[in-house]
């Protein structure tokens, strides 16, 4: 497992690789299977990019230094980062788990 500590708009995270098992339970949860256009008895796979994201980042975030509106430690959670504000925060996390991780955008779409 490798780790990296990045800075991202005043505040420190820590994240770490995926290994193989993590990546196969994200995309377990972010593909579903719909009708082909070509032939609708035939299901393909379409990936939520949305819930891989979200797979993403609750899988390789190991720290971070956000607190709620008491001073507490965040825990890292779904429902924690769905909270995070500014929204741009989260995005920059993603843009960094995904270099790190290399989940290209063509990955994505056509995974």
């Amino acid at each position: 497992m490798h780790t990296e500590e990045v800075e991202i708009d005043g505040h420190k995270f820590r994240f770490r690789t995926w290994n193989y098992g993590m990546k196969q339970e994200a995309m377990q949860k972010a593909v579903k299977f719909v009708p082909s256009q070509m032939d609708p008895n035939t299901l393909e796979p379409v990936i939520d990019p949305w819930i891989l994201n979200d797979q993403l980042l609750i899988k390789t975030l190991v720290e971070w230094d956000l607190k709620d509106e008491k001073g507490q430690p965040l825990p890292i959670t779904l429902e924690s980062i769905h909270a995070v504000e500014p929204p741009e925060l989260v995005e920059k996390m993603i843009t960094f788990a995904q270099r790190l991780n290399n989940v290209s955008t063509e990955t994505r779409k056509k995974s």
